[in-house]
């Protein structure tokens, strides 16, 4: 292991902000299924990240209050291709209004 001097700044700064995500999850039966861990972690991670992007701007915040923005978190499969909206995702019938100029 590297002394902490010379470990990257950038590389701890996004250990740190995906350690809640984890952290939990590791108190669970999937700490011993590594597969369902990582599963299980990245999509907590992307609920995360999309929940601080709706509430980390007021001006974002606001927009979405009023239905002109939409921040839906979801999973791009690069062996696949497919991206799974799974979070924050508009019920059936239920989409944002168009801009009225």
């Amino acid at each position: 292991m590297r002394p902490r001097e010379k470990q990257s700044r950038n590389l701890r700064s996004i250990v740190d902000r995906i350690r809640p995500s984890v952290e939990g999850l590791l108190a669970t039966e999937l700490r011993h299924d590594s597969e369902a861990l990582v599963r299980h972690a990245v999509r907590a991670n992307i609920r995360a990240s999309a929940n601080q992007v709706r509430h980390g701007s007021e001006v974002l915040e606001e927009l979405i209050q009023k239905g002109r923005v939409l921040v839906v978190g979801a999973e791009y499969s690069l062996e696949t291709g497919v991206v799974d909206f799974f979070d924050g995702v508009p019920e059936a019938g239920s989409v944002l209004q168009p801009r009225r100029s």
